[in-house]
């Protein structure tokens, strides 16, 4: 059996898809995914915020969550670490993430029960290419989504804000299929390239725009960088391609020192046994003089 929660959340889920009666003021807002946006609340009477509520509604999953109850920051809410309330009630989220998609509605209690629906889209960029893949001659595969109310790359009952998603090099030309680029198109905020990589690319910037004609032309970008992390080292022109001449040998000190004590070594050692020799040359004569003695 449904939950009061899930039930509660299919009703307002309901009220809140674009162009059905709810919320008296529906905005569209779009951003990148891990920038931070400030959502409006409209006009508020009273600047303590008191009077003021924040939920976030999910399509698709029809998920409800209270954010901010009375002007507070609810402790129970997922992104309470990241949630904030300015002074004029605008709901601050920071470092946002897919699942932060969605609706959020700020509702303002006891003024005529005022109320201001944003729906907020994020735009992201995946790659399913490894890093050995970029290199020249690799393939490198970007897919771009617009996470929105409903789930990534769904532009259900988004079609008529008039938007789209495409794909741009650094200077900011459109990209188009060719020998060298491949586009496929999932849906209007879904979009993939491939790219056959080379030399040139590396630390290149690509960009995915998601351009709004209905939403006041809003257009919002996310670059990704191509850096190439394994190459074959570039041999330098200017240096001579005749071997260089080998430097001179040079000996560690331990070895001249050796050198120079071997010889004076040498000859202590043969005065030493010369004086041996002599030595016992003698008492050997004053032995056999003395048994001729005898």
């Amino acid at each position: 059996m449904m939950g009061a929660e899930n039930l509660m959340g299919l009703v307002v889920a309901a009220l809140l898809l674009p162009g059905v009666g709810g919320a008296e003021h529906t905005l569209f807002h779009y951003a990148p995914v891990g920038d931070d946006v400030t959502l409006p609340c409209g006009d508020v009477p009273r600047r303590d915020c008191s009077s003021v509520s924040w939920s976030f509604y999910k399509g698709g999953d029809v998920r409800y969550t209270q954010e901010v109850l009375r002007g507070t920051v609810s402790e129970k809410s997922d992104k309470a670490s990241r949630l904030s309330v300015s002074s004029n009630c605008s709901l601050r989220v920071r470092d946002l993430r897919a699942g932060d998609a969605g609706s959020y509605l700020c509702d303002q209690h006891g003024d005529g029960g005022t109320q201001i629906n944003v729906y907020l889209s994020l735009l992201s960029i995946s790659s399913p290419s490894r890093v050995t893949d970029l290199t020249p001659g690799g393939n490198l595969v970007l897919s771009c989504f617009l996470f929105s109310y409903y789930n990534a790359g769904m532009c259900k009952g988004y079609s008529s804000l008039g938007f789209s998603l495409s794909w741009l090099d650094e200077d900011g030309a459109a990209l188009q299929n060719n020998s060298r680029y491949e586009l496929i198109q999932g849906s209007s905020c879904n979009v993939t390239l491939a790219v056959r990589l080379q030399q040139e690319d590396n630390n290149r910037k690509w960009r995915c725009q998601m351009h709004s004609s209905t939403e006041n032309h809003v257009m919002t970008l996310l670059d990704f960088r191509s850096t190439f992390v394994f190459q074959s080292p570039v041999s330098d022109p200017t240096v001579s391609p005749s071997s260089p001449e080998p430097p001179a040998a040079q000996l560690p000190i331990s070895r001249i020192v050796l050198c120079a004590a071997l010889p004076v070594m040498i000859v202590i050692v043969a005065v030493f046994t010369w004086r041996t020799d002599r030595k016992r040359g003698r008492e050997f004569a004053k032995a056999i003089e003395f048994q001729e003695i005898k």
